[in-house]
């Protein structure tokens, strides 16, 4: 199963928005049209997962309700067309269990879980943490680091925890990034035959080097409205035809992302970001769920200027009209 599971986590790993209405009540139907279409759109079986209620998804943000509910939508959607993900925030590791259990009861593939954070953890409880949910559950998990949402000092997988977290027979992935751009590569380095890494580095200027030391996919936003985008780029990683990713990297993602406004700097959460870039995209996804800061609409007009000037319009093919089909 190990290996199986391994073998599916790859390609583009698409974290989805929560669609909701202005009063922060889900719009489920247009959730369940924006899946089909990913599928429509090739983010299918062997190049890609769906990520559900994840950081870009919310996930912090939502009631336990509305979590299991988007996991059930999301598994009724999929039906084994697309390998299927959903975030896992939890400082308590019964309610992370209990969320894993219920994932693998409605055919949810894989949890996306950090480690808890509310004062910092020490190793032993992290790795407790994820031991607990593996021994209490049957589900893929890919462990998040996630060393810029703990109280200094920091939390980050070194590779103590590596060693450790490769004996739970259910941890299959890790979904990495780092501060330090020579652990980051000295730990995909070493242990990318023990885990499959998924980048979340984008911005930080790494470009094709994790795919050159090991990395299996990444995780991606503009997919949700590019997927063409997005399975070019991953067509080229694979491919090994590095350059040209990095090239296509520099006017798709790191040159627009130098230009956006001032809304980018530190904030709680990830909402904020993604739907101000989706909206600027042309996918209205709903408000920010509180108590994130909503981007105001000069924001998302700046963002959208940056990316007709980068060409990125080339690629879009979402239109807010499929709603209304």
């Amino acid at each position: 199963m190990k290996k199986f599971r391994r073998d599916h986590l790859q390609g583009v790993i698409v974290s989805v928005p929560t669609f909701c209405d202005d009063n922060f009540n889900l719009l489920l139907d247009r959730q369940r049209t924006h899946l089909r279409w990913l599928i429509e759109n090739g983010i299918t079986n062997g190049l890609g997962v769906i990520l559900i209620a994840g950081g870009s998804g919310e996930g912090y943000f939502l009631d336990d309700d509305e979590w299991f509910r988007l996991a059930e939508v999301l598994a009724e959607e999929s039906q084994g067309k697309v390998p299927t993900m959903i975030g896992v925030f939890e400082t308590s590791a019964r309610r992370a269990a209990e969320k894993a259990r219920h994932a693998s009861d409605v055919g949810v593939d894989y949890i996306q879980m950090a480690p808890p954070h509310y004062m910092g953890p020490s190793e032993d409880e992290v790795f407790e943490h994820y031991r607990y949910v593996n021994d209490s559950s049957d589900v893929g998990i890919l462990c998040y680091n996630i060393p810029w949402a703990m109280p200094a000092p920091a939390y980050e997988f070194q590779a103590t925890i590596f060693d450790r977290l490769a004996t739970l027979d259910n941890i299959v992935g890790i979904k990495w990034a780092s501060d330090n751009l020579t652990h980051f590569l000295q730990m995909l380095r070493t242990y990318h035959d023990r885990f499959n890494f998924i980048d979340n580095m984008h911005f930080e200027g790494v470009f094709s080097h994790g795919a050159r030391l090991g990395m299996k996919g990444c995780i991606d936003l503009d997919c949700n409205v590019a997927p063409r985008l997005s399975l070019k780029r991953m067509q080229l990683l694979r491919d090994n035809k590095f350059q040209d990713y990095d090239e296509l990297e520099l006017v798709s993602r790191f040159d627009p992302g130098l230009n956006f406004p001032s809304v980018q700097g530190p904030m709680m959460g990830e909402g904020t970001r993604g739907k101000m870039k989706l909206k600027a995209l042309g996918l209205d996804a709903g408000p920010v769920f509180p108590t994130q800061s909503q981007p105001t609409e000069s924001d998302i007009k700046a963002v959208r200027d940056v990316y007709q000037d980068s060409g990125f319009f080339e690629w879009v093919d979402w239109n807010q009209s499929i709603f209304d089909s």
